[in-house]
């Protein structure tokens, strides 16, 4: 088969810092058949200037849109004239090697897509996950992702999965002239734009296959901020196109109206109550635990000897320290010798006692 051509499509918004390194990773994967494609939606020119220390790279603007995500998408294959379309975010930096992995599970000609691992920031050196992804959706709508971590999984092993996540996924040009673009109905944080057009395919009788060696690094300082999850847009934008999605895929009929209606929130509700037990002990054992320190502190004040308790003194020691030396490694002859002459030692000890 001849090589491919993959285009790479990296949607930005206003975060030039990390559309520089991650334009440096993609331009260092050494797979040559490629052509990359920044779509900005910025409200200023600095992602622009970046763009343009990159000759090789292609710029489309995409003015008057606010994170956009299935537009801007829709725009980038527009422009696109590869065989294979891959599409990462500006926070999401491609790991060595990943685009020949891409490229090579597009030699299945029955492959429409595919999509790899999600290494969270710091990257898991020390807590080895394993398994395999369960990226697949209920007749509910109901998207499902069995212990979201092994998004990052250490197994080599390949998996069929119903949907793949936006900042790292691809699909075969074929695939896309059947489906037709990015729904962009799926609006405000664009939840479920990715597991819509997946799916699509899917139903469409393409494979989707998650390969962990297809792996990127995960930044998303936006999702980081501690409020980020608390706020009332986020859970309006997921509940709104989650509904969405199921009606459009599954029907409107009683059993998704009951999920979507009635379980769902049943279990959002459910899964608050918990967090406002959870933080009410935490504050509960916080405030005894200051009540604690507030009677130690008295007794700091109160007690000179506990002072005193507080700083001890370090004294230089009278003798020198003696340093022992290295332990030398017995002869196998001489181990039997040595134990005896300590089987002995201990027989006399225990006589003299």
């Amino acid at each position: 088969m001849a090589d491919l051509t993959v285009s790479i499509i990296i949607i930005t918004y206003n975060r030039p810092f990390l559309l520089k390194h991650c334009l440096e990773r993609v331009l260092a994967q050494s797979y040559a058949h490629k052509e990359i494609i920044v779509v900005d939606s910025s409200t200023n020119d600095e992602s622009e200037q970046v763009v343009a220390q990159y000759p090789e790279v292609l710029s489309v603007g995409l003015y008057g849109q606010h994170n956009n995500m299935p537009q801007a998408r829709n725009e980038g294959m527009a422009v696109s004239s590869g065989e294979i379309i891959a599409f990462i975010d500006d926070d999401a930096m491609v790991e060595p090697g990943w685009l020949d992995a891409l490229v090579d599970t597009y030699r299945d000609k029955t492959v429409g897509a595919t999509g790899g691992r999600i290494i969270a920031t710091p990257e898991p050196y020390c807590d080895q996950v394993t398994g395999y992804p369960s990226l697949s959706i209920a007749p509910s709508g109901r998207a499902i992702i069995a212990i979201i971590e092994n998004l990052g999984s250490f197994s080599t092993d390949q998996v069929e999965v119903d949907w793949l996540v936006g900042c790292n996924m691809s699909f075969r040009r074929k695939a896309l002239e059947q489906v037709g673009g990015f729904d962009p109905a799926y609006t405000l944080t664009n939840a479920r734009e990715d597991m819509d057009f997946s799916f699509r395919v899917k139903r469409a009788g393409w494979r989707i296959v998650f390969n962990p060696s297809i792996a990127v690094v995960h930044y998303s300082p936006r999702s980081s901020d501690l409020h980020f999850q608390n706020r009332s847009i986020t859970h309006f934008s997921i509940g709104r196109n989650s509904t969405y999605f199921t009606i459009k895929h599954f029907g409107l009929n009683p059993y998704t109206l009951t999920c979507q209606l009635l379980l769902a929130p049943a279990r959002d509700f459910g899964l608050a109550i918990y967090s406002v037990g959870l933080l009410s002990i935490a504050a509960l054992a916080q405030t005894v635990g200051r009540i604690v320190g507030l009677v130690a502190g008295i007794h700091w004040l109160l007690s000179s000897r506990r002072r005193s308790e507080s700083a001890p003194k370090i004294l230089q020691p009278d003798q020198p320290i003696i340093v022992q030396p290295p332990c030398t490694v017995l002869n196998k002859k001489d181990i039997p010798q040595q134990a005896t002459a300590y089987n002995k030692g201990s027989h006399l000890a225990q006589q003299d006692a």
